[in-house]
């Protein structure tokens, strides 16, 4: 597998571990949490797709600032029926502003460490990760989020688009779900996530 389709796969998890970042408002979304997810992601320019699971969190430091991050590890069936190990690490600081009572606007920084492991072959890169978007409450039960994900690792980079909803069974539990539609993959997740009050 070449270098750069690293970085596709790369963007892709990246992608769906910045939809943990959230914002703060009255109405709006919790922002304090820990999370534990599934997420499946197929490749478009070449024949590999493959199943990781993470945790990952997110804590407020003050009403708009928070930071956030994720673990995830998995493995991906690559060409030729290979196997590909890979393990992502994520972390990041955010801003979000409150534009009405229960929509939020966030922008996110952060740092991604990963490694992949093929057959002897080893990689390990780090670079950055950028994500702009938007939190609201549909009800004080239901969460639709939504951004844009840009990654620049290595000299490779890669832009998606982020969709997700997160619906409250009670005040401490909620389910997640989530698609990353980007360049070259989509990466379909879904979770569970404890709320700290």
């Amino acid at each position: 597998m070449k270098k750069g389709a690293f970085g596709k796969q790369l963007g892709v998890l990246a992608g769906v571990s910045l939809l943990a970042g959230v914002c703060v408002a009255d109405d709006g979304p919790k922002y304090t949490f820990a999370e534990i997810g599934y997420a499946h992601t197929e490749f478009d320019d070449f024949d590999a797709d493959g199943d990781l699971l993470g945790i990952g969190g997110s804590i407020a430091l003050t009403d708009m600032v928070h930071m956030f991050g994720s673990f995830s590890d998995g493995e991906l069936d690559g060409d030729g029926g290979g196997e590909i190990d890979i393990t992502t690490t994520l972390v990041g600081a955010g801003v979000n502003y409150a534009i009405s009572p229960t929509i939020d606007l966030v922008g996110q920084v952060g740092w991604i460490m990963y490694e992949f492991d093929a057959g002897g072959f080893d990689v390990d890169e780090d670079g950055l990760a950028l994500r702009g978007g938007l939190r609201a409450m549909v009800t004080p039960q239901f969460e639709l989020n939504g951004g844009i994900v840009y990654v620049d690792v290595d000299d490779v980079d890669d832009t998606s688009l982020n969709l997700g909803a997160v619906y409250s069974f009670t005040d401490m539990f909620a389910g997640t779900a989530d698609i990353s539609l980007g360049d070259d993959a989509t990466s379909f997740g879904i979770g569970l996530r404890l709320y700290f009050n």
